[in-house]
């Protein structure tokens, strides 16, 4: 009774270790021979690598943040981003002209019909002079017109401008944030994917020790044919855990891929053999990263203050209150009027402002200068109501400032609340280890004395080995949770 007792203890654990691999996203470096071994009816029918160029290739390392670069430089969304933007950095160049005067040239030819002499002649006291019939007419002219004022129509259509260019520029952070945010955390995913598959190697190990000495205990009487068949029921939902996480890695791995913009047809993972090296190596270990320490609480004030400050929800809700205002300003300006210097220089043969002029080759220049008013009377009715809806759209694009302000403290807070969660997870879990660790200490020293049984060392030995994972489980939490606080308040440099 006791060995059954403790074979359905471990049954517990394994199944538990399956539901842990069976949830956790996974990307792994490689899959070790002995779980290959293990595997070795499902690797007998899946492709051989061979048939696979890409994942033939030797790993090449990358870290984390050689992860967020490459995403960076191939994603199409930031590429799109930086498009959008510089098409509107040169719309805010283009308004910036309007402030020049307005400069413009002209040139024209008209062939004449002749006259009959009667209409080409002129009587004066009596006196009938003829005036020669011109059968050509050519002219040149320089435009020039300068708004000396115009209700700071231009003014404000440049501020405008300017505007949405920024806009646009912080639309593309905030794609690059997102981006830099969903590759760290699918790393971590890939990594906590890489021990949880070791993990479930060394439980496939455990549960091939666990069958044999079953079955030897059967064949010494101590063991019923009822154990044997629950420890080979354990064996077999070991191998079956295995590979569901062997194909969750490469599912994950896929994920990791394509947000680094890496062709995936050509890494062949969806046709790789399971013991077929994956195309790079993850080598930012999970012990490496740096945590907060817990002695050291965290500054929520400051964390709020500063993501308020930096976060591109934020400038971008507090660039439309003011593109609001400016459209508003705008509108105002259509009940102004607009004074114009205007200048004009004509030289023509013949030039309408010379009579008398018979002369087919003479070419003749006048110019004038003036001061015009324009306003537009019939459109002062559409600037009212556009005066309204602008006073309107102003007061809501204020409020909707409030409101993402207060959606990024809300933001803030709940990281702040979930990373000190996950660390507080973290130590609790560590501090179990060494109970683990004790407890497979008195198991070895039960067994060399004959009081324990060699089932029970396999229990206590699996008893370590998830707590270790549970622990590397509960950092890559935490590290996840302290990538999700970066991305709350956008503490991360952008290039």
């Amino acid at each position: 009774m006791k060995n059954s007792s403790t074979a359905h203890r471990g049954g517990l654990i394994a199944a538990a270790i399956g539901a842990l691999a069976l949830a956790a996203p996974a990307v792994a470096q490689q899959a070790s021979p002995a779980a290959a071994a293990a595997n070795a009816a499902t690797a007998a029918n899946a492709p051989t690598a061979a048939s696979v160029p890409a994942a033939s290739k030797a790993p090449v390392s990358i870290t984390i943040d050689e992860a967020v670069t490459t995403a960076l430089a191939k994603d199409n969304g930031v590429a799109s981003a930086k498009l959008d933007w510089m098409s509107a950095s040169a719309k805010a160049d283009s308004a910036k002209w309007k402030r020049i005067p307005s400069l413009s040239a002209s040139a024209g030819y008209t062939r004449l019909s002749e006259l009959p002499a009667s209409d080409s002649e002129i009587s004066f006291d009596g006196i009938s002079i003829p005036i020669p019939s011109l059968d050509n007419a050519f002219s040149f002219g320089l435009n020039l017109e300068y708004p000396v004022y115009d209700g700071n129509r231009v003014k404000e259509g440049m501020t405008i401008a300017d505007l949405q260019a920024q806009v646009k520029d912080v639309a593309r952070e905030t794609v690059k944030r997102s981006l830099s945010f969903n590759v760290r955390r699918a790393y971590w995913e890939a990594v906590r994917a890489t021990y949880n598959l070791d993990t479930l190697e060394q439980n496939l190990d455990l549960m091939k020790q666990n069958f044999q000495l079953v079955g030897q205990q059967v064949g010494q009487g101590v063991a019923t044919r009822a154990d044997q068949l629950s420890a080979q029921m354990r064996l077999e939902q070991a191998t079956e855990d295995l590979g569901d996480a062997r194909a969750a890695q490469r599912r994950a791995f896929l994920s990791l891929a394509s947000l680094m913009g890496q062709d995936l047809p050509s890494l062949g993972l969806s046709t790789a053999a399971d013991d077929a090296p994956l195309p790079f190596a993850l080598s930012t270990k999970p012990d490496q990263a740096t945590l907060p320490s817990s002695s050291s609480p965290l500054d929520e004030a400051a964390l709020v203050s500063g993501a308020l400050a930096r976060r591109p929800e934020t400038r971008t809700a507090e660039l439309a209150s003011k593109l609001a205002e400016h459209a508003l300003a705008l509108s105002k300006a259509a009940l102004q009027p607009i004074v114009a210097i205007t200048g004009n220089y004509t030289l023509a043969d013949p030039n309408q402002r010379v009579p008398f002029q018979t002369d087919p080759t003479l070419f003749t220049g006048t110019w004038a200068v003036g001061l015009q008013v324009n306003y537009d009377i019939g459109g002062v009715p559409a600037a009212l109501d556009d005066i309204k809806a602008g006073s309107l759209a102003a007061s809501k694009a204020k409020s909707d400032e409030d409101g993402q302000r207060d959606a990024v403290a809300m933001d803030v807070e709940s990281c702040i609340v979930n990373l000190e969660r996950a660390m507080r997870d973290l130590a609790s879990t560590e501090s179990m280890v060494a109970e683990a660790q004790e407890n497979l200490r008195v198991m070895q020293d039960r067994v060399a004395a004959g009081t324990a049984k060699d089932i029970d060392l396999s229990t206590a030995k699996f008893d370590l080995l998830r707590m270790n994972f549970a622990v590397t489980n509960k950092r890559i939490d935490a590290l996840v949770a302290q990538a999700d606080l970066v991305r709350a308040t956008a503490s991360e440099e952008m290039q």
